[in-house]
């Protein structure tokens, strides 16, 4: 939550937040459930979930930035584990024509909305809002600052990708269920310091070209090492959150977010 400028440290901001999505948020039923989709500005959402007896069972955040990222979708990955309302997609960044189980790598990212995605077909190929929330983040004021800050070890390109939430560091195995996070390295296209509107507390925000596309990068300022520079490299690990442009939501297709 603090990527995108919220303080939750505690039972009651957690119970302060999820009444201000209540009240202030959009109702969008499902066979499962009920989503409360609260946008309050500054491209920022909170998707609150409900159960079939209207009790809170989940609050999610999602940056919905203008950001475009071609995939081939190749798989639904439910979540019950955590919700009936919680899911995922696992696909391929930057998929060949007519090729959905192609491209630059595999990938899984979680969806704010799963459970209204019911209309889209997998496999396919589509257009997908992609939000990368950071763990940590370095920032380099250039590629050279960059090149030069890799001493010894494994060297990364400045446009690179690790699918992280596909296997187990420690062992190389697949992970089950796989998860939503990554590992890259990025070229900055663009970036800001945003407050946000509800909080008025600042977040950092970066259009971000990776190996297989462009993606929003969020990031609480305290977790940034550097500085953030529009044709600077970024670098950190990330959970990610994206949002298929379906006919389900013209708004997204617009580009209005």
């Amino acid at each position: 939550m603090s990527d995108l400028g919220f303080l939750v440290e505690s039972k009651a901001d957690f119970e302060a937040l999820a009444l201000k999505a209540l009240e202030h948020g959009t109702e969008l039923q499902t066979a499962s459930g009920t989503y409360v989709r609260w946008s309050p500005g500054a491209q920022i959402e909170l998707w609150m979930q409900l159960d079939a007896d209207g009790d809170v069972v989940g609050l999610n955040p999602h940056y919905a930035g203008r950001t475009r990222m071609r995939v081939g979708l190749t798989a639904r990955v439910p979540r019950p584990e955590s919700s009936i309302l919680d899911g995922a997609f696992h696909g391929w960044a930057d998929p060949a024509a007519a090729e959905p189980e192609s491209g630059a790598f595999p990938f899984v990212f979680d969806v704010p909305d799963y459970e209204l995605t019911g209309a889209v077909v997998v496999p396919s190929i589509c257009d997908v809002q992609l939000a990368a929330f950071a763990h940590e983040l370095q920032a380099y004021e250039s590629a050279e600052a960059y090149a030069a800050a890799q001493q010894g070890g494994v060297r990364f390109a400045a446009e690179s990708f690790i699918p992280a939430g596909l296997f187990s560091g420690a062992t190389g195995e697949s992970t089950e269920p796989p998860q939503a996070h990554a590992i890259f390295t990025g070229r900055v296209l663009d970036t800001a310091l945003i407050t946000n509107p509800v909080s008025e507390r600042e977040f950092c925000w970066a259009h971000v070209r990776t190996l297989g596309g462009e993606l929003d990068l969020v990031a609480d300022p305290d977790l940034l090492s550097g500085y953030l520079t529009k044709g600077g490299i970024v670098s950190g690990s990330f959970w990610l959150s994206g949002r298929v442009l379906d006919a389900h939501d013209p708004s997204l297709a617009d580009g209005r977010g």
